[in-house]
């Protein structure tokens, strides 16, 4: 159902991601609001290896809860309050992702909605 795309004609891919991934066919879409770092409870996870990990349970279980898995993930965007969270960022999500690999956008921005939230993670899935 997924076509993923690493053109030898552009830079590969900074860390385990792909440039494209095409849907074939009219399937179900389900765009996922940003996930932060909260446990169920509303608290914060702790620190920011915690509201990664977290981030990444709250996705994977909203996907489940539509009836999909990580392989339906088509397109993640990760927003991380500090340049030096870029690494840890990459390690969690490929240990959630488990190898599987999707279009990925990272970004680092100064601030999120709350002061203590340094990550925030928006997906794309279908089936």
């Amino acid at each position: 159902m997924f076509a993923r795309y690493k053109p030898t004609t552009v830079a590969p891919p900074s860390s385990k991601f792909c440039h494209g991934v095409a849907v074939e066919g009219a399937g179900r879409w389900l765009h996922l609001s940003g996930q932060v770092g909260c446990n169920a409870d509303g608290a914060i996870a702790g620190d920011a290896e915690a509201q990664m990990l977290q981030c990444w349970r709250n996705i994977l279980n909203i996907i489940e809860d539509a009836g999909m898995s990580r392989d339906n993930l088509v397109k993640v965007t990760a927003y991380v309050t500090d340049a030096s969270l870029v690494p840890l960022y990459r390690e969690t999500r490929d240990q959630m992702l488990d190898g599987y690999e999707c279009a990925s956008t990272l970004l680092v921005i100064s601030a999120l909605a709350h002061p203590d939230w340094v990550v925030e993670i928006e997906a794309i899935a279908a089936a």
